[in-house]
């Protein structure tokens, strides 16, 4: 008999034994009862009372033997240390998952320490994810979200929290500790913030050769794999521009966070500081992305700024973090924002036969919330053009304008081009001698009058002008 299978039998004995207490407490004081029916109750409590004692003492002594295992293969004496147990015990499971084995996924629970005797599904029906595991896989950080070095994650049913850090004795004070857009939004919401059960369904595929492998390569592929994807949907869902009714409450950019706009994503973020409250100024960092830095760097004039090999929260004054779909820098105390995951979680497997690949699924319920929207800003880039470049075709020349924004939000309109030529040192506006003088597109004459010109292209928006390189026209 294993030591889950003693669990299961000495907490259904105490079952008994309470009901047999019960009914002896109730029927002791009714006159009614007869005292040989009592006494018999009695009796049959001793004896489940009895047996309950005898498989404790074998259940202590196999737990003792199984701890007393375990620290003889920690201090090395055989040669396997108890990560090793564990990373034994944890492949088990993933195997058996793999294999729709029920029986041995149930068996596995003990050997992980995760569920407790009595629970009302130890591992039977879903392939429930072991609680050990469970927070390992989801609570653990991990890089790949990089939100997570600042925002708590927690792994609690039925969560709910107050808005607030603090709590004030006087509401009437509200206004003088906070500024008068954290009072409106506390006066106009729910003073507890409630964490939703929301499914999160995440997908890897191991191939056969793993899943009968090594433990250690088949442990840190599955949980390495579930984390990663488990990250990326919590940033899509955290820096998502659109999603629908029950999931827009999880994004920065869609629960309506105020905006705060600069003509360059410094600018825009020292701003954004700014016009935080002090309370949350004073805890304040930056999430934003790595490649909005580096361009921002790339505008400095001269190679030699000190800035180039400075840390951005040096330059900025706050901790700045790097993630990759912040397309938006947020600035605030993320002290107020959290992910909270349902203690429970289900991992499912599936096997395609012709490619030989597992398909493990991992689906976990959750909730992404922001708690008090006006702990945050969004720091907005005026959009402008920045440069533009010119490149040549047969008979004509193109300029395209460069925006200090991703191809997404590149302004469509309001983009004036008026083309120019290089007449004895000075370069000269065209007219509409030329077709396209004033569109992005000019043509020109290869091999006659504009041969050997050269020419660029003024490019105007936002009443900033800048210009293209010169194409020269080559000789005929």
């Amino acid at each position: 008999m294993t030591l889950f299978e003693l669990k299961e039998k000495i907490a259904t004995l105490n079952a008994a034994i309470k009901a047999d207490a019960d009914w002896i407490a109730e029927k002791a004081a009714d006159p009614n009862v007869p005292m040989d029916e009592i006494k018999a109750k009695t009796t049959h409590r001793d004896e489940l009372a009895a047996r309950r004692d005898l498989l404790q003492k074998q259940h202590d002594d196999m737990e003792k033997a199984q701890r007393d295992a375990l620290a003889l293969q920690g201090s090395g004496s055989s040669g396997v240390t108890e990560k090793e147990v564990l990373t034994k015990n944890k492949a088990a499971f993933y195997r058996a998952v793999a294999f729709g084995d029920k029986e041995a996924a149930r068996k596995t629970y003990s050997a992980l320490g995760a569920i407790p005797a009595g629970s009302a599904d130890l591992g039977s029906g879903s392939n429930l994810l072991p609680t050990n595991l469970s927070n390992e896989i989801i609570t653990e950080p991990f890089e790949e979200n990089s939100l997570r070095q600042v925002e708590e994650t927690s792994q609690v049913a039925g969560l709910e929290e107050p808005r607030l850090l603090f709590s004030i004795d006087d509401e009437d004070l509200l206004e003088d500790v906070a500024d008068a857009e954290t009072a409106k939004e506390i006066a106009t919401s729910t003073e507890l913030v409630t964490y939703g059960r929301y499914k999160t369904k995440v997908k890897i595929e191991v191939a056969d050769t793993v899943v009968y492998g090594a433990d250690a390569q088949l442990v840190s592929k599955i949980e390495g794999g579930l984390r990663s994807a488990l990250a990326r949907k919590e940033k899509l869902r955290a820096f998502a521009k659109s999603a629908d009714d029950d999931h827009k409450h999880m994004s920065f950019y869609m629960v309506g966070i105020k905006g705060v706009t600069g003509t360059s994503v410094v600018d825009a973020i020292m701003k954004a500081l700014g016009d935080l409250d002090d309370m949350f100024r004073a805890n304040a960092k930056v999430v934003m992305r790595a490649a909005d830095w580096y361009s921002y760097l790339q505008t400095l004039n001269g190679a030699n700024n000190e800035l180039f090999t400075a840390k951005p929260q040096d330059v900025i004054g706050v901790p700045v973090i790097f993630n990759d779909k912040a397309t938006i820098p947020i600035v605030g105390d993320f002290r107020y924002a959290k992910q909270n995951y349902e203690p429970t979680a289900v991992l499912d497997s599936d096997k395609d036969v012709d490619t030989g690949l597992f398909k493990y699924v991992l689906t976990a319920w959750g909730d992404h919330q922001i708690k008090l929207k006006s702990a945050f800003r969004l720091a907005i880039v005026a959009i402008g053009v920045i440069g533009g470049i010119a490149t040549k075709s047969l008979d004509a020349i193109t300029a395209a304008a460069i925006f200090n924004t991703d191809d997404d939000n590149k302004p469509t309109s309001g983009i004036a081009y008026l083309w120019q030529k290089l007449v004895a040192g000075t370069w000269t506006d065209l007219t509409n001698a030329y077709t396209g003088y004033n569109a992005a597109t000019l043509t020109v004459d290869d091999d006659g009058a504009d041969a050997g010109i050269s020419f660029r292209c003024k490019i105007t928006y936002d009443n900033t002008s800048v210009y293209t390189n010169a194409i020269t026209i080559p000789g005929a």
